[in-house]
């Protein structure tokens, strides 16, 4: 498994922690009202619904995954790493799916930013969990 040591090679893990924490709370925020409007010609079919759904409780493990950061408890921040595993997953299904049926092309741009992002991001959180001694799983 990669471990980082840094967060953008100059951060420690426990600052480049909240501030991805305090990044994906901002992009739940803004990325799910610009999908809510944009996705889907401003009419969202299930799949983008399911999706908002998720990025709400994408939202909340973000706010425990800050609250876990603060006060160093890995329990907090486990919730954030499995609902971003999902998250991730979802981001490959969702972005495949709007390739086929040419949904907006910034749209799918979002969900390619939001891919990368998750998946950088998560690393980080991963690190900083196995650094603070939590369960390690992969």
């Amino acid at each position: 498994m990669i471990y980082l040591q840094y967060c953008c090679f100059c951060v420690d893990l426990r600052i480049g922690t909240f501030i991805i924490a305090a990044c994906e709370i901002l992009m739940d925020i803004i990325f799910g009202i610009f999908i809510a409007v944009f996705g889907e010609s401003g009419t969202p079919d299930l799949c983008h619904k399911l999706f908002i759904a998720f990025m709400i409780l994408h939202l909340i493990s973000a706010i425990c995954l800050l609250f876990g950061a603060i006060k160093l408890r890995p329990g907090c921040m486990l919730f954030y790493i499995l609902v971003t595993m999902v998250k991730i997953l979802a981001m490959v299904i969702l972005i495949i799916s709007d390739i086929i049926l040419l949904i907006w092309v910034p749209v799918i741009i979002m969900y390619v930013v939001m891919f990368v992002l998750g998946i950088y991001f998560w690393f980080v959180v991963y690190s900083f969990y196995a650094a603070l001694g939590g369960s390690l799983f992969i």
